[in-house]
């Protein structure tokens, strides 16, 4: 499963695009504490047709052309458990919100998360990081996960990728580039 998400990672071949939904601009600052917006903000858009990557604020939504939405939300910092892989590492947690407004489910264990700087994902089944949702997202639904990447107590910009799989066979998503200051 990580290899595929890897690999859908890597592919050039996107058709399913996406936009920024909020009006702050992508390098907006973000509480580790305290998030600012919320997934309901949705407003302005960008035009990220030609592209396979578009950008997104850490506190913002992204929304690609078929409906399908993702949010980050929630952040805090924190040191994993010694029973959490990795173990003793900082962290930056956040809650991933996925919102089905497409015509097709979404397989969730498909989606691919990209932490800042290539860190490693925490799996921390005490804390509440289990990975990916293990389901399908059906149209008109909605789930929220809690996650958790490697993040340096002293670092402050971070780079969190998601980027879905259509299942329909319509194409491959965009990549949402979630950027912005940690505090």
């Amino acid at each position: 499963m990580a290899a595929t998400a890897v690999g859908c990672s890597l592919c050039a071949c996107s058709s399913i695009g996406g936009t920024q939904t909020d009006t702050v601009p992508p390098t907006a600052t973000v509480s580790a504490s305290q998030d600012t917006g919320s997934a309901e903000d949705a407003q302005d858009t960008q035009d990220d047709s030609d592209s396979d990557t578009f950008t997104v604020a850490l506190d913002k939504t992204a929304t690609w052309n078929n409906g399908v939405k993702a949010h980050l939300s929630g952040f805090s910092r924190g040191t994993s458990g010694e029973y959490a892989s990795p173990s003793g590492k900082a962290y930056l947690a956040f809650s991933v919100t996925m919102q089905n407004g497409s015509k097709s489910s979404i397989d969730l264990s498909m989606v691919s998360l990209s932490c800042p700087d290539g860190a490693e994902e925490i799996f921390d089944t005490d804390a509440g990081f289990n990975g990916m949702p293990d389901t399908h997202l059906l149209p008109g639904k909605s789930l929220t996960w809690k996650a958790a990447c490697v993040f340096p107590e002293t670092a402050k910009n971070a780079q969190i990728e998601i980027m879905p799989m259509d299942t329909s066979g319509s194409g491959w998503y965009r990549t949402a580039i979630f950027t912005g200051q940690v505090q």
